[in-house]
């Protein structure tokens, strides 16, 4: 046996490395992602932000501490200003839905009413034996359900969710400025902390793991880009007067897959359809089909040339990694591809080459 392993080494070793990556990231994901997801996003922005502090200490000779600091500053104002508009833009289509509310509940009621009469008269053509609920009465039952333990349900969750987030933010930036600034330090206790063989692994994989990383952003940024250029067109065509801003901002959303682009696109379709702006409600739901379709399409083909994987294994990389973690699986699944790339491709020298 050992001198099976010992003839095969090489292979084993990256057989094993495989295995553990594989079970480390399935344990991450669905049992200690709860625990540990303001840390796993920290660590996200700091290694996002690495080339800006990279670039600020040895350029401007700041600090790495400084240079921390300064980045989640700008990147605090970023977010909090697209925040704040988004509030703001939801607050007065809140409103407008609100005034004009009255009329939308009177029209809504007569359309509900002759629906009914259709019903009765419907009813009333069927045999005696056969009973169909009034609709009338469902509604009420399930409105006064929701206003009553439902709404209670929702307050609770709610009012726990908010706390929670604004407490996971709070540990997301503090992680990211430690990340940031002890990067040194946090990454040789790692390597300290690593078996011998895993990390023997790990820096014979870290250049094609590079490339293949280089390879899923830019795949990433050419997708936003044609998101961009899709989301632009299609407000330009519902005459929506801040068409590049928004376009920009629904190419940078659907590059997060916990967010999306349909965190915006749905909602603001809804109210369109509520407010009665039918023709900004299909459009906006259009555009949101179109972007959908298209991403699905073109992502394992873009996603497989720049990474230099088979489409096909980027395919089934994104739909085992969404059927497994859900939406984080769209990350995921193609973040394990690039390591099993990355391990496969990385041969040591052969005996020819050392000779």
């Amino acid at each position: 046996m050992y001198e099976f392993y010992r003839l095969n080494k090489q292979k084993i070793d990256r057989i094993l490395f495989l295995i553990l990556i594989t079970v480390v990231v399935y344990l991450l994901f669905t049992t200690l992602f709860n625990f540990l997801a303001p840390f796993i996003f920290g660590l996200l922005i700091a290694l996002l932000a690495e080339p800006l502090v990279r670039l600020a200490v040895n350029r401007l000779k700041w600090k790495r501490w400084v240079a921390s600091l300064v980045f989640l500053l700008l990147f605090i104002g970023i977010i909090s200003s697209i925040g704040v508009w988004l509030v703001i833009t939801l607050a007065n289509q809140v409103e407008a839905f609100v005034t004009s509310a009255p009329e939308h509940i009177e029209a809504f009621s007569e359309r509900l009413d002759a629906f009914n009469a259709w019903m009765l008269r419907f009813q009333e053509s069927l045999p005696e034996d056969m009973d169909i609920p009034n609709i009338q009465d469902m509604m009420l039952s399930v409105v006064t359900s929701f206003l009553g333990d439902g709404a209670i349900g929702h307050g609770m969750r709610i009012a726990t969710v908010i706390p929670n987030f604004f407490l996971n933010t709070i540990i997301m930036l503090i992680s990211a400025h430690f990340f940031i600034a002890d990067r040194d330090v946090i990454f040789a206790a790692i390597r300290k902390a690593c078996p011998k063989w895993a990390l023997g692994q790990t820096s014979q994989i870290k250049k094609g793991l590079s490339k293949a990383m280089g390879g899923y952003f830019r795949a990433q940024y050419i997708l936003m880009m044609i998101i961009g250029i899709i989301s632009i067109a299609g407000l330009l065509i519902l005459r929506n007067e801040y068409a590049l801003f928004l376009g920009l901002l629904f190419a940078a959303l659907d590059f997060l897959p916990i967010v999306g682009i349909g965190a915006v696109l749905i909602p603001w379709a809804l109210v369109s359809f509520a407010m009665g702006n039918v023709y900004q409600g299909v459009g906006l739901a259009i555009m949101y089909g179109v972007i959908t379709i298209v991403r699905q399409v073109l992502q394992p083909k873009i996603l497989g040339d720049q990474m230099g994987a088979h489409p096909l294994a980027s395919l089934m990389s994104i739909f085992i990694g969404f059927r497994i973690f859900g939406l984080l699986g769209l990350v995921i699944g193609p973040s394990l591809l690039m390591i099993f790339v990355a391990i496969f491709e990385t041969q040591e020298p052969t005996t020819e080459g050392k000779k």
